[in-house]
């Protein structure tokens, strides 16, 4: 079945592991050609070749289509369409910057997964496998939102401008003029269309690792918190075993924080390219939307705007909440059941505690905390843009001309 992962059941009683969180976003990168197959297989080469084909298109041609016609084609922009064209410029540039930051650490979706695997086996509670299937369906079905979200922006925006009677970006397309009459429109809105699709799936996927990666750590961190209230809670277990169990929990920990350690580097680097164009890229859609905007176009606009919103703010949010699960965790080592317990727990209870006493925390850049108070000052800079506009008479300018 095509949606399986996205069941709260399935037929047969599996549990899916923490590894299939993973899954649409693993088919989508294989779709684009980030993930190859083995070096022995019969498609390998045909495959990469496809992949360089792919990222090439992102990274060259669709910044020289978007930036080229400012140059060539300049005179025919209307307001409404150099906004509409400006406002995916600055993702355009982006997404190449992320996509550079991501292909050569690709891999490392493979060592979180088989990290994955070594943090599931903890989960012997059938509760907490229940929880680990549930934390898979959420995975899958954010991707299934952001799916729509971004599939939605590029046809509404492809139609819309089209009955408009403009293509939807205004690529430079030397071999096609679309003011040639209908047909010669359409063409050039339906290429358009098919070269930008690639590009916003590829942002699609970029934004959207980092979501379920802090999906998937919160749901371990919720599981390691609920296995640490429950030590020396058993009156059957002996010294050692819960010191065993302590031990194990502590184990736990530490990989959760080499699990984060995949995907650190990533993370901050693609994060901070974000929040460098989240602020133009809002002002420029508030401009378009506010000032230049018809039924249809406006609506286009508005989902852009959800989009960019949900490119930094979900994980900026999983960020702060792993940050209070963090102090959740310490707390329940604190509060735990160990007054009466022997000298050695009691002195690896202190070095756990130790250790937990730093939240795990991710930088944008080395540099910004990634956090909501971030995200909202960097979301701020579209209302100066607006107000920069405006006070520049610019708009003025622009509807003169």
């Amino acid at each position: 079945m095509k949606f399986k992962y996205l069941e709260e059941s399935t037929t047969s009683g599996q549990l899916f592991p923490s590894r299939f969180a993973y899954k649409y976003l693993e088919r989508g990168m294989k779709i684009v050609g980030w993930l190859r197959p083995a070096k022995n297989s019969t498609y390998y080469w045909i495959y990469t070749l496809y992949g360089v084909t792919v990222v090439t298109i992102l990274n060259i041609y669709l910044p020289i289509a978007l930036f080229g016609t400012y140059f060539v084609d300049f005179e025919r922009f209307t307001p409404s369409e150099f906004l509409t064209s400006v406002q995916i410029a600055f993702n355009c540039a982006c997404l190449a910057l992320k996509v550079f930051v991501l292909l050569p650490q690709i891999k490392c979706f493979e060592r979180a997964k088989e990290m994955l695997d070594v943090i599931d086996k903890r989960c012997v509670r059938h509760e907490d496998r229940v929880e680990v299937h549930r934390c898979v369906i959420l995975c899958n079905y954010t991707f299934m939102v952001y799916q729509c979200l971004y599939s939605s922006y590029a046809t509404l925006t492809y139609l819309s401008s089209a009955f408009m009677g403009s293509p939807p970006w205004g690529f430079y397309l030397p071999f096609v003029d679309y003011r040639d009459g209908p047909r010669s429109l359409w063409v050039a809105a339906t290429l358009e269309y098919m070269i930008s699709s690639p590009g916003i799936f590829c942002d699609q996927l970029l934004d959207l690792y980092p979501v379920i990666f802090g999906i998937v750590l919160r749901t371990h961190l919720k599981l390691l918190i609920e296995r640490v209230e429950r030590l020396r809670t058993d009156d059957q277990e002996s010294a050692d075993q819960s010191h065993a169990e302590l031990v194990n929990c502590i184990k736990d920990h530490k990989l959760l924080l080499e699990f984060c350690d995949v995907f650190r580097s990533v993370i901050s680097r693609c994060i901070f390219a974000q929040f460098l164009v989240i602020g133009l890229g809002l002002g420029m859609s508030m401009l378009n939307l506010l000032f230049f905007s018809n039924l249809w176009t406006g609506l286009a606009t508005s989902v852009f705007i959800v989009i960019l919103m949900i490119q930094t703010f979900p994980f900026c949010f999983i960020c702060e909440l792993i940050d209070d699960d963090c102090n959740k965790l310490t707390v329940a080592i604190f509060h735990s059941n160990w007054l009466d317990a022997d000298k050695r727990y009691k002195s690896t209870l202190v070095y756990f505690l130790h250790q937990t006493q730093q939240s795990i925390n991710f930088l944008a850049g080395g540099i910004f905390a990634i956090s909501m108070k971030t995200n909202i000052e960097m979301a701020k800079l579209a209302f100066t843009v607006v107000t920069f506009v405006k006070q520049m008479n610019i708009l003025e300018k622009l509807v003169k001309n």
